[in-house]
């Protein structure tokens, strides 16, 4: 009973792998093995003379396709093992984001500009304490119109208070 049913599925098996190669000219189907050892698996292999040179090739499935692959045993081991060699899929090129993707900020409701009239620095709503770019708002530096008390010399040193000096 089970071997009408082995019959089948080596008819369909056939008829698929003979499907994949029926678009090359000129090839003669040499013998089909339901159980041909590739190295990692047993699967049905149909054994077919074609190409250019008219070789002996091997028509085999893997990953639910048909292959070609070339006669010789130790090649065609090869060749599948390196098909079947697991990959890291991480590794591939992101994708370019879209333009949705973009933060956009209001410089007039999501940002506060620095109090200084000489700084632009963008600061958080919520930020509290001096700028950290020009100093403004904070106790011992630049007052609210952004100007210091520290003056500079001649010689570029800075002091305290007065630049004259007694």
């Amino acid at each position: 009973m089970a071997e009408p049913v082995v019959d089948l599925r080596d008819d369909l098996t056939r008829s698929r792998l003979e499907s994949a190669v029926a678009h090359l000219t000129d090839v003669d189907v040499v013998e089909f093995e339901h159980d041909w050892w590739d190295g990692q698996a047993h699967a049905p292999c149909l054994v077919v003379r074609g190409g250019r040179r008219h070789r002996l090739l091997r028509v085999v499935e893997a990953g639910g396709e048909a292959l070609v692959v070339p006669f010789d045993r130790r090649t065609a081991q090869r060749w599948l093992a390196e098909l079947r060699r697991p990959r890291r899929p991480e590794l591939g090129i992101p994708s370019q984001r879209t333009p949705s993707e973009d933060v956009v900020f209001d410089v007039d409701a999501d940002v506060l500009r620095c109090e200084s009239p000489t700084c632009g620095a963008l600061l958080p709503i919520d930020h509290d304490g001096a700028c950290p770019v020009c100093g403004a708002g904070a106790d011992g530096g630049a007052g609210g119109d952004g100007v210091s008390e520290e003056k500079s010399t001649a010689t570029g040193a800075r002091t305290a208070g007065s630049s004259t000096s007694k």
